[in-house]
């Protein structure tokens, strides 16, 4: 583990895509929005149904890129509603598709259980496979994480920034560039980036009325 280099890309993913500060400047109905859309992909590993919210915090939500309308529904960050490379099968439930790898390695400690990480390599097309779990990613220095600079255009993260974090092999991952993060490292960020998902679904949880 490498602190210094944790902390200059958890800065950077911040600076590139400042969701929580987006959502903490948002309306209180619209994070409500929010947490509701959230703790649906956490509950059933899915996409809600757009007309069951909220039309104007769901807009809302979606200028902020808090939210991304996919093809295949409404996607909420690390969750994707479109297939992608990357997919975490959480213990006893299906497999849902992550919008990135730190995205991927979020997924576990929001379920809070075991989950299987599956993806590709993204310079040599090598299978990978991680364990993880709600405190940590399972011990490995076989893979690693590519976080390539954003593009400079509007287009949601999904399309964006997320195209550019990646799983590499070991093999693959030039240990000294700036632009490569261990497994453990990326994992770090992805808990510290979401940790606001988790604090605010289980607020959320214990609030009155929700007992």
């Amino acid at each position: 583990m490498r602190p210094a280099r944790v902390t200059a890309a958890l800065g950077r993913l911040r600076g590139d895509f400042p969701l929580e500060q987006r959502l903490r400047d948002a309306p209180e109905a619209v994070r409500a929005a929010y947490l509701e859309v959230l703790e649906h992909w956490r509950q059933r590993g899915r996409p809600p149904e757009a007309r069951e919210l909220d039309i104007r915090a769901l807009e809302r939500l979606a200028a902020l890129d808090a939210v991304a309308h996919q093809a295949q529904g409404l996607g909420c960050y690390p969750y994707s509603a479109a297939p992608g490379r990357i997919t975490v099968s959480v213990a006893g439930r299906g497999p849902v598709a992550a919008m990135c790898a730190i995205d991927a390695l979020a997924i576990p400690m929001l379920s809070g259980a075991h989950s299987q990480l599956e993806a590709a390599c993204s310079h040599c097309g090598a299978a990978l496979s991680l364990e993880s779990g709600p405190t940590a990613v399972a011990d490995t220095a076989s893979v690693w994480v590519h976080y390539r600079p954003r593009r400079t255009d509007n287009t949601p993260c999904c399309t964006s920034l997320c195209e550019g974090i990646t799983f590499v092999c070991a093999r693959c991952a030039p240990a000294e560039h700036a632009d490569y993060l261990r497994v453990d490292e990326a994992d770090r960020v992805a808990r510290q980036f979401f940790a606001f998902q988790r604090a605010w679904l289980d607020a959320d949880a214990h609030s009155p009325g929700n007992d």
